[in-house]
């Protein structure tokens, strides 16, 4: 599912931190062993690629100021400044997502409650 930002925006600061484009999109990759930690060839394949939507087609969000340095930090040196800010948290999120897709499911079914 792709979520597209039908009106044209411009960024709005509220007054201490970074905003960051934010894209949705859906892809399958095999996910890091569950309880096990993140090795190098894992974490490239899974976050420092291309984005598969460009960021123009997602919405805006606030990003803390010590995590848009680090992502900014991470993009520049191991995606060799040929990685968009976008696209990685576009991974992050992808990755944990699926992670954690049924746990998400199980509390937004407790949580809903239907109008009618």
């Amino acid at each position: 599912m792709v979520e597209k930002n039908q009106k044209n925006r411009s960024p709005q600061h509220d007054g201490g931190g970074m905003l960051a484009q934010v894209q949705a999109s859906v892809e399958i990759l095999s996910p890091v062993p569950l309880g096990g930690k993140c090795g190098e060839k894992d974490y490239e394949r899974l976050f420092i690629r291309e984005a598969e939507v460009k960021a123009r087609e997602g919405k805006m969000a606030y990003v803390r100021p010590e995590y848009h340095d680090r992502i900014m930090r991470i993009t520049r040196v191991i995606g060799h400044d040929r990685l968009s800010l976008s696209a990685y948290i576009d991974h992050v999120l992808t990755h944990h997502f699926n992670q954690c897709e049924e746990a998400i499911k199980s509390l937004y079914a407790q949580n809903y409650d239907a109008v009618f």
